[in-house]
């Protein structure tokens, strides 16, 4: 029987911490429900363009967790053979691309999610990778690689069916998350610039694969969105506790909002009239006014908030059974991958050391 995701927008919130994600009634300003991630410390969420999947990675777990949205479970976890940054979706919602780091480098795996198998795995860089964007139309993807020298921050620009590598792109230190605009005109990379007292974004025009604009913003960025119409670039300075408002007309600075104490991800409403950011030291989900730049209103989440993804509308999530009942397409219908042997139980204390640093952190105010 189908499930349906109700029609008030829904915001999902990983919670590294207790690996599980909340589900935040953005309209009411509160968690409805929690959703195992079926992985250990889980940190990037992508939700699929027909809003009926997320896919769940972390450079922590050699795992995707799959979550059913219209049932609000976990649905099964895609082994993967090395530990994951990023997940992106084609337009059509058919392949996820999963942004990998593996003893030769940087790769990417193509996971079929009508079956949610990896397909193929290609080669990107010989340097390891820290995340990945897709053009709107689906025909590049952008990898961010992760230099040892910090001032050689480069974005490969990859053709996803081929798998080949076109260009590198030289940008800032460091270089931590990028976003494609809605139009597929820019994309925007954030580099921390570890050892300066402010980061920037590099603005790379696609067409020319080139850097046309650095701008400075507050210290220590973490994540940027886009604005669904473009015209503005939220970018969250997890040094400062604020968010820069960006122009992408003029690459400049317009805005600075207070918000929360290290602000981490940052995703628009479909149309755009708020925001939402996370805290993983507060454990709340900041709301902004994009009218106003403002901060409305913040949701208590689970431990240590960190990805962010929003469902655009009520979506029916096409749950087909098979003669056994399973969901169609289910490597390991509503179970985790288990993680075994050292590596389970080097993660299950990193995690509890990890919970345990901010219980404190949280005690000392």
């Amino acid at each position: 029987m189908a499930g349906l995701v109700p029609a008030a927008p829904l915001a999902y919130v990983v919670n590294r911490d207790e690996n599980l994600v909340s589900v935040v009634d953005v309209t009411s300003q509160r968690t409805v429900t929690t959703i195992p991630a079926g992985m250990a410390m889980p940190q990037e969420i992508a939700i699929s363009p027909d809003g009926c999947l997320a896919y769940l990675s972390s450079v922590w777990s050699a795992t995707i967790g799959v979550l059913d949205l219209g049932k609000n479970k976990l649905l099964t976890g895609i082994p993967m053979n090395h530990v994951s940054n990023d997940v992106v979706f084609s337009p059509s919602g058919g392949l996820a691309y999963v942004d990998t780091n593996t003893p030769g480098g940087g790769a990417i795996a193509v996971i079929d999610t009508a079956t949610h198998q990896i397909m193929r795995t290609f080669p990107v860089s010989p340097q390891n990778t820290r995340g990945m964007a897709i053009h709107p139309d689906g025909s590049r993807l952008y990898s961010l690689e992760q230099h040892s020298d910090p001032d050689t921050g480069k974005v490969a620009v990859i053709d996803p069916g081929s798998g080949e590598v076109l260009k590198h792109i030289s940008v800032g230190t460091d270089a931590s998350d990028i976003k494609v605009q809605p139009s597929g005109s820019l994309a925007y990379v954030v580099n921390r610039e570890s050892r300066q007292a402010r980061g920037s974004v590099s603005v790379i025009d696609t067409r020319a694969k080139t850097v046309v604009a650095t701008v400075a913003v507050g210290k220590h960025p973490s994540r940027v969105a886009f604005h669904p119409a473009g015209t503005q670039a939220y970018v969250t300075n997890s040094g400062d506790g604020t968010v820069s408002v960006i122009d992408t007309a003029s690459h400049a600075v317009v805005g600075v909002i207070p918000v929360e104490q290290t602000p981490q991800h940052v995703v628009f409403d479909p149309v755009g009239t708020h925001a939402y950011v996370s805290d993983p030291r507060t454990n709340r989900l900041s709301i902004i006014d994009t009218s106003t730049h403002e901060v409305r209103g913040s949701v208590t989440v689970g431990s240590a908030p960190w990805g962010v993804a929003l469902a655009s509308s009520a979506r029916k999530a096409a749950a087909k059974l098979d003669a056994n009942g399973l969901e169609a397409g289910s490597v390991v219908a509503g179970k985790p991958i288990p993680i075994s042997g050292v590596w389970a139980g080097l993660l299950l204390v990193v995690a509890g050391i990890t919970a345990l640093h901010r219980h404190g952190q949280r005690l000392m105010g």
